[in-house]
């Protein structure tokens, strides 16, 4: 049946012939115009920047953990930008460290981080660690005691586990040393296995953290001294610079592939009649996405939007999509008459092949434009590029292509003057091969029609669909996420190697960390049994390492007041504020100096505002994994919100990507659930047919579920590359099922079959051709496999693989099954001029497709 909105289909077939009579009239004048426009655009790379903080990148803007993270952040970078360094160390043959040579080297290595030196150019001087880590020097402080006791070997001090005395101060190991092995009874250290250090850098000038950053990458890598160790190093610099590497080393493959596809256009573009042939036509048809990656960039940088490396699979998909166009394209222009004039060519051209490709360019800017409303950056900036690329694509070769086929056209015309008898050419006037190509696509296109309107294949497809629909529902039941940098990074990297053994340790002792924004006034008993009461809460909470994991300066500033003797005027001790500067000022608790912002005037006189804020930090154990964290995460804010007054935040390394972990299942199923919406609204207007609407929407929910699924089963986990990958995927997976619904829908035929039969005839090739050639384009990621570029391979290879058996088997059994009148009703058909019928030649090629 069809809809009200079928009367605006002439309106839009008439504007494109009248768009193509343009070209065809003035090709120079559209190429130098796109030319010049791509010109000016790439002024806009003066401002192309890029950014590759995964931390900040690939969670959600709006998580709490966002807010507790620039809380932590701006509390610690007292001094400065704060960068935080780990160096984690072990045997290389993963033993003891308590052996001679493994502690000598280990010991060695410390003071050797703690030497570094750069060249400063502001103060033209060597700075060293000193000049970078105030007010966090004190960070390693237990370990360096340790293996002072230890190189001592002095039999009055036990180290005990996980905290130890030392000159008579309490100090906590377990942040330092691993893979321990205790006496359960004395709780004593007896040996070690795995040592985390940890360098807080704080400074005005980032250069001079980065320079210090790379010195110790180079002492630890590059450095032979340490033949005993096996020595990892993690930094925000090294983890940018992995993420980065997700693009650089994707990015060279793009000149393979195009060169790929060039090959693929120019055979493809072969026809029986030589002088019908388009290879020249092809391989400039398919350079018109380098264009249009020139222009995209040029215009997303101008706006200031950051390139980040996951947009270069955008650059993959145009080519992909560029190329898909070019078939659509030359298949409509051999269906045109070679006697009429050339601008009528090209106006019949664009008027047939524009309308299919607005189909499907509208439905990728529909899937690519949800996700510009994404609050992961990393998602909505691949779908703003993404957006930006299929309408500049789409621009592009509607109005380039055409051209290039006016002014190449009249090699086309045939006749027996002398001139053309002396056209000299590498290819015979006759291509008897692709001929035989062509009989051989008509008659299994013929027969495919004939087979998806039959009993036999409608229930082979309903047995095929309900074993696809169960393994796909299967697969996304199965579905889990899985963040952090070593499922993005090669997985040879130290980085990645760092990620992974480091998750593994740190499930023994991992450190929450607590900002008290508003401590009030502790002087008041309530407000500090309030105070006292939330510290335990954190101490005392699932997985808690206990009391003796917290460091916080209170209970040993207390503990400091009674030398004073501080007591009220029932002689009971209380707290005041004025020898807070002198309790910092100890050298035994300077450690404690970087947890507190103090106004030292204000405590003087003992006024609350002496503190600021201030930090404490207490232990937890066991859970690592960012999907076992979030639920404790939830219960560390509900801490927070139970004492308000104090305006406390939570916060560890892997809050964001815990956020981002609890969050992105939710968030897959809107996407798709809008997606379907959209999709639905796009099909109504330009397909306005209730079959050929249900037909198409069924494929997209199908394929787009079997790609969820299958790509689950495949190994692929829910992350925001994933996610991107499914953006793309929902919107190439309808292209397929667009181009045949509309050409069903708009093509005329006394049965279903004849209607389908035409469909396949028209359409058919080209849309193998357009999945052959995005499987192409994407397949040289294997010559240089990342993540990033593997996600998105296998996806298009489902996509591609799902997709086809969709558009030209299920698809095409649905609408033979449901159409119900037998000549449905056309579109007004838009006026044509009279032209002599072509030679019978002629008229058999109008029928029998001869490209290949």
């Amino acid at each position: 049946m069809r809809l009200p909105t079928a009367r605006y289909e002439p309106y839009m077939q008439k504007f494109y012939e009248s768009l193509g009579r343009s070209i065809g009239s003035h090709p120079w004048l559209y190429i130098i115009a796109l030319v010049t426009f791509t010109l000016i655009s790439s002024a806009g790379l003066l401002r192309f920047h890029q950014i590759n903080n995964a931390r900040l990148t690939f969670t959600d803007s709006r998580a709490p953990s966002r807010y507790e993270g620039r809380v932590v952040e701006q509390f610690l970078r007292q001094n400065g930008t704060l960068s935080i360094v780990e160096v984690l160390v072990s045997a290389r043959d993963n033993g003891s460290l308590l052996r001679p040579d493994q502690f000598r080297q280990l010991q060695k290595l410390a003071r050797d981080i703690r030497k570094l030196t750069v060249w400063d150019d502001g103060s033209k001087r060597r700075i060293g660690f000193v000049d970078l880590c105030e007010p966090y020097c004190q960070k390693n402080d237990a370990f360096d005691a340790v293996t002072r006791v230890i190189d001592a070997n002095l039999s009055s001090v036990e180290i005990t586990y996980p905290t130890t005395e030392i000159l008579g101060e309490k100090v906590f190991i377990a942040n330092n040393f691993y893979r321990i092995r205790v006496d359960l009874e004395t709780k004593r250290l007896l040996d070690f296995r795995t040592v985390l250090l940890h360098y807080f850098l704080v400074h005005a000038d980032p250069s001079l953290m980065l320079k210090w950053e790379n010195e110790l990458v180079k002492l630890c890598y590059a450095s032979k001294r340490y033949n005993f160790l096996r020595v990892l190093v993690v930094t925000d610099f090294l983890v940018a610079k992995e993420v980065k590497k997700l693009g650089t080393d994707t990015a060279p493959l793009l000149s393979i592939a195009l060169a790929a596809l060039m090959v693929f256009l120019c055979v493809s573009s072969l026809r029986y009649h030589r002088e019908e042939s388009k290879p020249v036509e092809a391989v400039l048809g398919g350079a018109i996405p380098i264009l249009a990656s020139v222009a995209t960039i040029g215009i997303v940088s101008a706006t200031g939007l950051a390139f980040q490396s996951i947009v270069v699979s955008t650059l993959f998909l145009l080519l992909a999509i560029g190329v898909d166009d070019v078939f659509i394209m030359l298949a409509a222009w051999h269906r045109t008459d070679r006697r009429c004039r050339v601008e009528e060519r090209v106006a019949a051209t664009v008027r047939e092949a524009g309308c299919s490709m607005t189909v499907t360019t509208v439905t990728n800017l529909i899937s690519f434009g949800n996700g510009v409303f994404s609050s992961t950056p990393v998602l909505q900036t691949f779908a703003i590029y993404s957006t930006v690329a299929s309408a500049v694509c789409f621009a592009f070769q509607l109005l380039l292509f055409p051209a290039i086929l006016a002014l190449t056209a009249n090699r086309e015309i045939r006749d027996d003057t002398v001139a053309n008898k002396k056209r000299h050419s590498c290819l015979p006037d006759r291509l008897e091969f692709v001929k035989k190509g062509g009989i051989l696509h008509d008659d299994i296109f013929r027969q495919l029609s004939h087979w998806v309107c039959s009993t036999w294949m409608r229930a082979t497809v309903v047995l095929f669909l309900c074993i696809y629909w169960s393994i796909s529902l299967y697969g996304a039941l199965q579905a889990r996420t899985e963040l952090g940098i070593q499922h993005f990074a090669d997985k040879s990297s130290l980085t990645a190697q760092f990620k992974v053994e480091h998750e593994e340790v740190i499930k023994s002792m991992q450190t929450l960390a607590i900002v008290v924004q508003t401590a009030g006034d502790l002087r008041n008993s309530t407000n500090m049994e309030r105070l006292s009461s939330m510290i335990r809460a954190f101490e005392t909470e699932q997985y808690s390492y206990g009391a003796e994991s917290t460091f916080c300066w209170l209970e040993r500033y207390e503990e400091f007041l009674q030398f004073y003797e501080v007591t009220d005027e029932e002689g009971k001790e209380k707290f005041t504020y004025m020898y807070l500067p002198d309790f910092l000022a100890s050298p035994a608790k300077q450690h404690y100096r970087g947890t507190i912002k103090m106004n030292e005037s204000a405590c003087r006189v003992d006024h609350p505002d002496c503190i600021a804020s201030f930090l404490f930090t207490t232990g937890f154990t066991t859970v690592s994994h960012y999907n076992e964290m979030h639920p404790l995460i939830e219960k560390w804010r509900a801490i927070s919100r139970k004492y308000p007054e104090f305006a406390a935040v939570s916060y560890t390394e892997r809050h964001m990507f815990a956020d981002q972990s609890a969050s992105l299942p939710g968030v897959i199923w809107e996407t798709l659930w809008s997606e379907v919406f959209c999709m639905g609204l796009s099909f109504l207007i330009f397909i306005p047919d209730t079959v050929s609407i249900a037909a198409g929407m069924f494929a997209l929910v199908s394929v787009n579920l079997g790609v969820f699924g299958f790509l689950t089963l495949w190994g692929v986990h829910i992350d925001p590359i994933s996610m991107a990958a499914l953006l793309m995927s929902i919107g190439f997976s309808v292209d397929i099922s667009a181009h045949i619904s509309y050409h069903f829908y708009d093509v005329k035929g006394k049965t279903t079959r004849d209607r389908l039969e035409t469909t396949f005839l028209h359409i058919g090739w080209p849309t193998i051709q357009g999945g052959m050639a995005t499987l192409l384009a994407m397949v040289f990621i294997l010559l240089r496999p990342s993540y990033l570029g593997i996600v998105f391979l296998k996806t298009v290879f489902l996509v591609v693989l799902f997709g086809l058996l969709h558009g030209l088997i299920v698809l095409p059994c649905f609408l033979s099954l449901f159409s119900t009148v037998s000549v449905p009703s056309q579109a007004p058909p838009i006026p044509k001029k009279k032209h002599p019928q072509p030679d019978a030649m002629d008229n058999q090629q109008m029928t029998v497709r001869n490209d290949l």
